[in-house]
């Protein structure tokens, strides 16, 4: 091997490793101060120059996309995982509580969700988020138990109205449970009257995750 040979492999090796730090930094520092944390204090996290990040990442958004494209589908891959549970219901109250708490303990990813700060999902995951969870919500109407005119569309507003409570207080990190299961008793099948108007359809759903950004 030559002295060449030498130089480069540590200097790769050591810039797979800054990487990995850095990626995990900033997943760390996304979920706990939101989007709106800055580059110079991922890097501060990483124990690394801020240059270091300049190197990897072209900027901020790049970062974000590479953090939250993969958490995204991983959410889903929960969500999707309600499925397996025989109760329609119960698999309702499950795909969210898992997809609330996920957003609760990670700002981030509840940032990119809802479209804040300019980052947001695009087309092909809102596409997908319709085409996964789908099947859920139409399995539980047709058991009975989901109330007429509730629709897979309808996650987004629920997701922003809990948003708003995930970090109320320090002192009631689970408050959000609380009102989920409010929302939850509005989802579920009774005598209650007509929803008085219809939720978005597939095509509204889209622009509206994606016009937020």
């Amino acid at each position: 091997m030559s002295l060449d040979e030498h130089r480069v492999r540590p200097k790769r090796r050591d810039a797979a490793l800054n990487n990995e730090r850095l990626v995990r930094a900033a997943r760390e520092v996304f979920a706990e101060q939101g989007l709106s944390a800055t580059l110079e204090d991922i890097a501060r996290h990483a124990g690394i120059g801020v240059g270091t990040v300049y190197r990897n990442f072209s900027s901020k958004k790049a970062i974000v996309e590479s953090l939250y494209d993969a958490a995204i589908d991983s959410a889903l891959a929960e969500a999707q995982s309600a499925l397996e549970i025989d109760d329609p219901w119960l698999a309702i109250v499950a795909f969210f509580e898992i997809t609330a708490a996920n957003q609760a303990r990670d700002r981030g990813l509840c940032e990119t969700f809802l479209g804040t700060d300019g980052f947001g999902p695009n087309e092909r995951v809102a596409e997908k988020l319709v085409g996964v969870l789908s099947p859920l919500f139409d399995r539980a109407h047709a058991a009975g138990v989901l109330r007429d005119g509730v629709s897979v569309t309808d996650i987004g507003p629920i997701f922003a109205m809990l948003n708003s409570v995930y970090h109320t207080s320090d002192d009631h990190p689970d408050l959000w449970r609380r009102y989920l299961a409010l929302m939850l008793d509005g989802l579920r099948a009774s005598d209650r009257p007509a929803l008085p108007v219809p939720a978005m359809d597939a095509t509204a759903f889209a622009r509206a995750l994606t016009t937020r950004t």
